[in-house]
């Protein structure tokens, strides 16, 4: 079954077809919550570490490496920590994820179909930073595709900008789906 992200996010009923279809071939499985705890742990860890670095800028990096510039490893590091959170996302209703799209799909269902706890934007936001075949949502910043960049291009430069805009998006998403999650426990 080829999934369709854009069609689970406007379709709740096709949603639910997608998200039987991962458990069936156990892409997702259930597993309980216990994981919850430490996927928003490692989120939170790896949002603390990037803003370090981000900051590490002005001074050691400056002092002892002249010239140089990480932007490239803060953006890599705010991938993960989004990541990490639609993760705990998908802990949090007792599932584990074995691919980026099942993931996405539990998410969509449980957060915004079901419960209505995230908004569309939430949902949007996730698919554009960590979704593989990303095609109809365009947001500012596409953190999976400037990880990439980042990882491998060794022609791309990248601005500080480019790693701000990272930092307050993930910070803001990161922030917002820990205060929804601790409001449900």
């Amino acid at each position: 079954m080829k999934i369709d992200i854009g069609k689970a996010l406007a379709n709740k009923l096709y949603c639910e077809s997608a998200f039987r279809h991962y458990v069936k071939i156990g892409v997702l499985r259930k597993t309980g919550n216990s994981l919850f705890e430490k996927h928003m742990n490692k989120a939170v860890s790896n949002l603390d570490f990037a803003n370090f670095l981000m900051e590490e800028h002005k001074f050691s990096i400056k002092d002892k490496l002249p010239g140089r510039t990480f932007y490239d490893w803060c953006i890599t590091i705010y991938y993960y920590s989004i990541y990490l959170t639609a993760l705990a996302l998908t802990a949090k209703i007792g599932y584990e994820s074995k691919s980026h799209l099942a993931t996405i799909i539990a998410i969509t269902l449980f957060y915004y179909h079901r419960d209505n706890l995230l908004k569309k934007e939430d949902v949007e936001f996730i698919i554009s930073s960590v979704h593989l075949d990303r095609k109809d949502i365009d947001l500012v910043i596409d953190a999976k595709d400037m990880r990439e960049r980042a990882s491998y291009n060794v022609d791309s430069s990248f601005e500080l900008g480019q790693a701000r805009m990272a930092q307050v998006q993930t910070a803001d998403f990161v922030s917002r789906i820990r205060v929804l999650l601790e409001e449900v426990r």
